[in-house]
């Protein structure tokens, strides 16, 4: 396995950087932004939580 000499985050069973998205298997949203299930070039499943701003506001409804 090849030595990595940055501190970017990556898959520990192959080293693929996690900022490249290899593979994105489902997404759903959630009361603060976003699941994002991803999978590495090597198979791994990831698991992101993704906050999106002003995603836990409530939706303004008007009057009818």
């Amino acid at each position: 396995m090849e030595h990595r000499t940055n501190s970017a985050p990556a898959c520990p069973d192959c080293g693929w950087p996690e900022s490249e998205i290899y593979q994105v298997v489902s997404r759903h949203t959630t009361s603060t932004g976003m699941v994002l299930y991803t999978r590495c070039a090597c198979g791994r499943l990831q698991v992101r939580s993704l906050n999106v701003p002003g995603a836990h506001r409530p939706v303004s409804r008007g009057r009818c």
